[in-house]
């Protein structure tokens, strides 16, 4: 389970244009995609750049905020593993100039009830060491709070503003994970 298709369509690229750009048959992108067959190490990163690229130029045309450094999208997110510090700048880039004053935050669920937000990249890296783990062996990971006897969390990618929010993990990963209700 990877994030090849999500990725087209976060950045609305065709399966042809990825593979025009990669100097590779359309069909070995679908393959990518169903994980019949893995790209090589230097495939992904070009993968990573190519989508890299497009997000960012989205970022450029919908943030009315001077560009930051440009950055890249890790492997592990494009393998859907893991989203690094990196990534989540991308992310909060590409998407949060169209969402007007709304932001891109983690949610940490307890008992289905939203308990704390992480927002800026200063609280993503204190509460994931600068590393979301998305999921192992297929399976969704939980938040485990180590400084809290283990205590274990759901999060959610969430859109807010206010008291308003919004699931958009599935918008923006491949993982299945478990309906969350937040009152």
């Amino acid at each position: 389970m990877n994030n090849i298709e999500k990725l087209q369509q976060l950045t609305q690229m065709t399966r042809q244009e990825i593979a025009d750009a990669l100097d590779v048959e359309s069909e070995t992108v679908l393959a990518w995609e169903n994980e019949t067959i893995m790209p090589t190490v230097s495939e992904l990163e070009a993968l990573s750049g190519i989508f890299s690229a497009q997000l960012d130029a989205k970022g450029i045309e919908t943030q009315k905020l001077a560009h930051p450094i440009h950055i890249r999208l890790s492997v592990d997110y494009l393998l859907n593993l893991g989203i690094t510090m990196s990534d989540w700048i991308t992310l909060k880039w590409s998407f949060e100039g169209q969402w007007g004053s709304d932001k891109l935050a983690v949610g940490f669920f307890d008992n289905n009830q939203l308990t704390r937000i992480v927002e800026t990249e200063s609280e993503f890296v204190a509460a994931f060491a600068g590393y979301l783990i998305l999921q192992t062996d297929g399976e969704f990971e939980p938040y485990i709070d180590e400084f809290n006897d283990d205590k274990e969390y759901d999060w959610r990618l969430i859109r807010h503003s206010g008291e308003t929010f919004t699931d958009v993990t599935r918008m923006l990963v491949t993982t299945e994970l478990t309906e969350i209700k937040h009152g």
